[in-house]
């Protein structure tokens, strides 16, 4: 149950990304929205349990996790932006607090059930 909660809060951390990407926002959204799913990942008790099976520790995997969630963050960014691009200008009018704000909905649902789990 955590695991499937976990990959619900991650949706909707990413859907600020799309919605950055579709409001064609500046990319240091990207950095600020990488760093909310860097922590995510670091809590979250399925990536926890995953790293604890390969013999990782949060440290150790730190390096490739930051590297992944910037490979995500930036792909799920970059589909909303060319979304936008495609049709002549920004998709909707989302000021950059929406975005972020939305993201760190994510993140928030994330701790409380990496807490609760």
């Amino acid at each position: 149950m955590s695991n499937t909660i976990s990959t619900v809060f991650t949706v909707i951390l990413l859907a600020g990304a799309l919605v950055a990407g579709a409001a064609q926002q500046a990319f240091w959204v990207i950095i600020v929205i990488a760093v909310m799913a860097t922590v995510a990942n670091a809590v979250s008790p399925a990536a926890r349990a995953d790293r604890a099976k390969q013999g990782k520790g949060l440290m150790q995997a730190l390096p490739g996790l930051v590297l992944n969630q910037l490979i995500w963050v930036n792909l799920v960014f970059l589909i909303g932006y060319g979304a936008a691009w495609a049709m002549g200008g920004p998709l909707i009018a989302a000021p950059v607090w929406l975005t972020v704000g939305l993201s760190a909905a994510g993140l928030a649902g994330t701790l409380a059930a990496s807490l609760r789990g």
